[in-house]
């Protein structure tokens, strides 16, 4: 799932919309957050194909969240642990 909500057009991660906050609540699973690194570079918006390339694939420790947290604190607090796995 792809929090953002839609592809970046400037390849920098946007901000994690609320309905990731709202399925983590609400279904009561651990979510795992993960970072698909150079994947803007291969697929840019608004082409078919994506071109031949490698990715970095970087997979933080599951988060469980309670269903009375609030669904944009929630969003934060995913969008703060991807960004983390982000590497240079």
């Amino acid at each position: 799932m792809f929090p953002e909500g839609a592809r970046t057009r400037d390849g920098q991660m946007n901000p994690f919309r609320a309905g990731i906050g709202l399925l983590a609540a609400r279904l009561r699973v651990p979510v795992v957050p993960v970072h698909l690194g150079g994947i803007s570079e291969l697929k840019t918006a608004g082409k078919r194909w994506a071109r031949p390339g490698q990715i970095k694939v970087s997979i933080g420790a599951p988060a469980n969240f309670k269903e009375s947290e609030a669904p944009e604190e929630i969003a934060r607090d995913l969008e703060a642990r991807v960004r983390s796995l982000q590497v240079p």
